[in-house]
């Protein structure tokens, strides 16, 4: 199994890194591919998967709620630091946010615009978060005509119209679940039903979003497992296979050259 999002390199996992790479591995987490969200997190980004370069994979980018007084700089600065600093397997976390501030929409989508024509002209692939956004990326798309990368739609949390939507329209896009999917009441998890099999991927997002039955404390990536599990009892299928599909799926869009 794959967990195609998690920042085990945040300070939640400074004591004991590496008995969290143990523990995934034992659970049969094999890799794990760690996103950055501004210029700080790409150094220590960058360390961990040096240090864990079977296990552990970068990807760099600029997150919405981390633009700085000069976003578009920065996200051109990450991309330097990218290129100069060992291999990456891709861009993100990039995206949209209206949660929190709404003030900086434009330049979000202008950021986010460059960071996905970044991808494009490179053939990298994308970690893209939306968060009460899924109407202005699918219009940033738009606006976008033929450019968008492959990749995948983090801890996806639109409506099943909208997931339907995104299917018909960008197939080069896959849909993350993690830990909200196990939520009670969640309906994440029915969006797996509704997706092709083949665009399906797992994450943890780690330290964030644990799954049940450990919600309220630390996630990690040996949780991908219960996330497994979880869309198997949906999708009415063996867990073995669910494992498969999505470990094959991310191995598609991350590393096409071992697929």
């Amino acid at each position: 199994m794959i967990d195609t999002h998690t920042h085990i390199y945040e300070k939640a996992f400074a004591d004991d890194i590496d008995s969290v790479i143990d523990r995934a591995k034992e659970a049969g987490v094999t890799r794990m591919i760690l996103p950055s969200c501004n210029m700080s997190d790409a150094p220590l980004v960058a360390e961990t998967c040096a240090a864990h370069p079977d296990t552990c994979f970068a990807l760099y980018g600029l997150h919405p709620t981390e633009m700085g007084d000069d976003p578009m700089a920065e996200a051109e600065q990450l991309m330097d630091f990218a290129h100069s600093h060992g291999s990456f397997v891709g861009i993100g976390e990039i995206g949209l946010d209206l949660h929190w501030d709404k003030s900086r929409k434009d330049e979000q989508v202008a950021v986010l615009k460059w960071q996905l024509s970044y991808a494009y002209d490179h053939s990298l692939p994308v970690s893209i978060h939306c968060r009460e956004a899924v109407w202005l990326l699918m219009e940033t798309f738009a606006q976008m005509g033929n450019r968008i990368p492959c990749g995948s739609l983090h801890c996806f949390a639109g409506s099943p119209d909208e997931a339907q939507t995104i299917c018909r329209k960008w197939p080069q896009l896959m849909f993350g679940f993690g830990g909200s999917s196990t939520y009670k009441n969640s309906k994440v998890a029915h969006i797996a039903t509704l997706v092709p099999k083949d665009r399906i991927i797992t994450e943890t997002d780690a330290p964030y979003l644990t799954p049940v039955p450990f919600r309220g404390k630390r996630n990690e990536p040996a949780y991908i497992p219960l996330i497994v599990a979880r869309l198997a009892e949906e999708m009415q299928l063996p867990a073995e296979e669910v494992a498969q599909l999505t470990t094959d799926n991310a191995m598609r869009l991350f590393f096409p050259n071992e697929s």
